[in-house]
């Protein structure tokens, strides 16, 4: 399911889809790390990255982002997380080895996901030079893919804080994953390859099908 470009492909099977508007769907993923609604917020057509999206894109992402996360708050009564793992050199730096892009909704508490920010800056040991950058948009994200030998981490905190850091340094496989697990304490069950959870991917399906 989740290779690129079957994130694409999800969209022409059409059984998957929660939620979409005329450029975006929603899907859960299988790596749901024991979390039901985790969900991928992908575009139906192929670009490299939100960062290689069109500016033209945006303003419909952002909707699709509040919608689904909204959803996901109401129903789980959840603090959601939104990040991306960033495009091109993914799989030994930007740390997610998907190219098509694609965000993740994560509904998970306030003391998992505020840590993100810090342990991004401790974890990574970024020196000045690596700075984490606060944004508002995506404009940012589309200025690092463009130089091409970059990829990036975005974040979107609960407080709706956006954070970005330039990434041209090798960091671990699926890096915002595998925090996620750590916190949970599913340490061993980061990896969608290795670990796929369809128990609660079909629960995801069931729960939120009628909701969007």
């Amino acid at each position: 399911m989740e290779s690129c470009c079957n994130l694409g492909n999800e969209f022409d099977k059409k059984k998957n889809i929660l939620y979409e508007t005329d450029n975006f769907f929603v899907v859960p993923t299988i790596g749901q790390i024991g979390i039901e609604g985790y969900l991928l917020l992908c575009s139906k057509e192929h670009f490299i990255g939100v960062g290689g999206m069109p500016e033209k894109y945006q303003q419909e992402l952002e909707g699709a982002i509040k919608k689904t996360r909204n959803v996901l708050s109401k129903v789980y009564n959840s603090d959601v997380l939104v990040f991306e793992h960033g495009p091109r050199i993914a799989c030994h730096r930007g740390g997610g080895c998907l190219d098509h892009s694609h965000l993740h909704l994560v509904p998970v508490s306030e003391d998992i996901m505020e840590p993100l920010v810090v342990h991004l800056l401790r974890g990574l040991q970024i020196k000045d030079y690596y700075k984490l950058e606060r944004i508002s948009g995506f404009d940012r994200l589309k200025e690092i893919y463009d130089k091409q030998e970059s990829s990036y981490l975005f974040i979107e905190t609960a407080r709706l804080e956006r954070y970005t850091t330039e990434v041209n340094f090798p960091i671990p496989s699926q890096y915002l994953r595998q925090m996620i697990a750590s916190k949970i304490g599913k340490i061993n069950d980061w990896d969608w390859r290795i670990k796929p959870d369809y128990g609660t991917f079909e629960r995801t399906i069931e729960n939120l099908k009628a909701k969007f």
